[in-house]
């Protein structure tokens, strides 16, 4: 029987550029009226924002020339969920439908919804002059500011203002769907798919609700949504309508889900357990990823940086255990813009999660899936279109000596990106100060000449003399450092050979080295290597290809 052929697309992120809001904005590409967020905010930001409005419309091109007609958002349709944006990037979708023929299945991210009472927000914008005006939707938020414009457009809805909105995109079944369900019944109104949720020290219930689906909408394949967001409610808030009244699950993740909302869990085994006695190719999906995409570096990162973001965002290992044990097989997720696949055994079951990068983030890729009912099997799809540069003239007036908009292509402005967060988020945010420092002092050849000296270097009374300081820089070092982080065996298309060749020699020089301080500069660089050993592992020899289909073939039997 032919496999069932679908997209996954994670985290589009979309920005809607002409949102209407009560703002003169600037011109572009011959239109008045647009609002642009600036260079500096996507070079602090795990993602850009303007390039959304084009790249996301870029996937589903490429998914039309392929013949793709099942489309998978896997969570962060939208930039924040504001009013304006969702209602945009939902045009997008009906568009394509419209003209492709596509069908398009949600599922919620933290980006799209907040709980039941939505929230504020506030977005910069180049104005005319060059500077920037604040937009948002909270009176509160604009004191103090110069240039503000307050529209209700800004705000991100809640779940009940959302939802009847993505009712056609698996939220609801449709008449042509082979079968439609939710883990309350087959009743597809929201009133039926409300569940209460308890404060931590039970004094406060709050109800909720729970956007999860099953729909078979072609014989013999079946998809999964699941609601992963958890909007805890915090002790003594019982008011359900205000913003401050949860606790969500951002950070969270599956960890929360497995607490708070074990009903997921219960419906998750039996539905794995029809799939198989009926033959269907099960394909789940939620925002969150289900084991650590991490290569398994979490107490080197606790280690080295401490409770850090990515520390925070690693499902634990009992999670991982639990929802193995439902029997799903394989999970997909967004959340954390990276590709990765991880498999573990436990109670008897395996369970693989695939983790899809974002159009928006590095590197930029979707996966293409076949399905059928004796397995799943995954290819990633490099994302690249022409006009990927069609922000730069408002950077470039912000920053005219700027490398990052100098790429020439859509992959290399996100390999770009990558430095800017090192520069603006990772190394000033996350790293020890002491460390940060050296870090931006050293070369790549200086590494090599400290992992010969048997002495320890104490950070705080500084470098030892005769380093050479040239070649490659330790921040070239440390951008490729997050660029395999994020992209495993893609990184192949933007890091040379060569240079990888000369990371796998200093990551030898420092396995084989000891240094009895575990606070020395030496032991610090050898827990750095020691994951970046697990980053690239083997795969830095993957793909190298200028086709579609970019290195990774997963292929997972039920």
């Amino acid at each position: 029987m032919k496999p069932h052929k679908l997209a996954i697309i994670a985290d589009p992120h979309y920005h809607e550029v002409f949102p209407g809001y009560g703002f003169a904005g600037v011109e572009f590409e011959g239109r008045a009226g647009a609002c642009i967020r600036t260079r500096d905010d996507s070079a602090r930001s795990t993602r850009i924002f303007n390039e959304s409005y084009l790249a996301f419309p870029a996937a589903l091109d490429a998914c039309a020339a392929e013949g793709i007609r099942t489309v998978v958002i896997a969570g962060d349709l939208t930039d924040d969920g504001q009013i304006a944006t969702m209602d945009a990037a939902l045009g997008v979708l009906a568009r394509y439908e419209a003209e492709h023929g596509m069908r398009f299945f949600l599922t919620p991210g933290n980006h799209d919804v907040y709980g039941m009472s939505g929230r504020h927000h506030a977005k910069a914008f180049y104005d005319r002059d060059g500077g920037t005006t604040l937009v948002t939707s909270d009176p509160a938020l604009a004191q103090g500011e110069k240039r503000v414009v307050i529209d209700p457009a800004m705000f991100c809805r809640a779940y009940d203002d959302l939802a009847p909105l993505w009712a056609p995109y698996g939220v609801q079944r449709r008449p042509s769907d082979l079968h439609w369900e939710s883990p309350f019944g087959t009743d597809d109104s929201f009133s039926s798919r409300m569940f209460a949720m308890r404060s931590p020290d039970g004094s406060v219930t709050h109800h909720q609700l729970d956007l999860s689906y099953l729909v078979e909408p072609e014989q013999g394949l079946w998809l999964v949504s699941i609601d992963a967001n958890v909007f805890e409610p915090r002790n003594g808030c019982p008011d359900n309508g205000r913003e401050d009244a949860f606790a969500d699950s951002t950070d969270a993740g599956w960890n929360a889900l497995v607490r708070l909302k074990p009903f997921i869990l219960d419906w998750l085994t039996d539905v794995s357990a029809r799939a198989r006695s009926q033959g269907k190719a099960l394909v789940c999906f939620s925002h969150y990823p289900v084991l650590d995409t991490y290569d398994g570096t979490t107490v080197q990162e606790c280690e080295l940086f401490g409770t850090t973001q990515a520390v925070r965002r690693t499902p634990h290992p009992e999670t991982a255990r639990t929802v193995a044990g439902t029997g799903i097989g394989m999970h997909f997720s967004g959340h954390l813009h990276i590709a990765d696949t991880n498999t573990i055994a436990a109670c008897g079951q395996n369970i693989t999660n695939v983790a899809i990068p974002s159009p928006v983030a590095f590197p930029p890729a979707f996966a293409v899936v076949d399905a059928h009912a004796n397995g799943l099997s995954v290819d990633y799809r490099h994302l690249d279109f022409q006009n990927f540069d069609a922000f730069f003239p408002f950077y470039r007036e912000d920053e005219p000596d700027s490398g990052w908009t100098q790429a020439d292509s859509y992959g290399a402005f996100l390999y770009g990106h990558v430095r800017e967060l090192v520069a603006h988020r990772y190394l000033p945010r996350e790293w020890p100060v002491e460390l940060a420092r050296a870090i931006e002092a050293l070369s790549v050849q200086d590494m090599f000449a400290i992992a010969a000296l048997a002495m320890p270097i104490d950070l705080e009374g500084g470098l030892p003399a005769g380093l050479t300081h040239k070649g490659l820089s330790g921040i070239d070092l440390v951008t490729d450092w997050y660029a395999a982080r994020k992209a495993s065996a893609l990184v192949s298309r933007y890091v040379p050979q060569e240079r990888m060749a000369l990371y796998r020699r200093l990551i030898e020089v420092y396995s084989a080295g000891h240094w009895p301080d575990p606070s020395c500069l030496q032991s610090r660089l050898k827990l750095f290597f020691e994951m970046l050993e697990r980053y690239i592992g083997a795969e830095d020899c993957g793909s190298t290809e200028e086709g579609p289909t970019v290195g990774l073939k997963v292929p997972v039997k039920a």
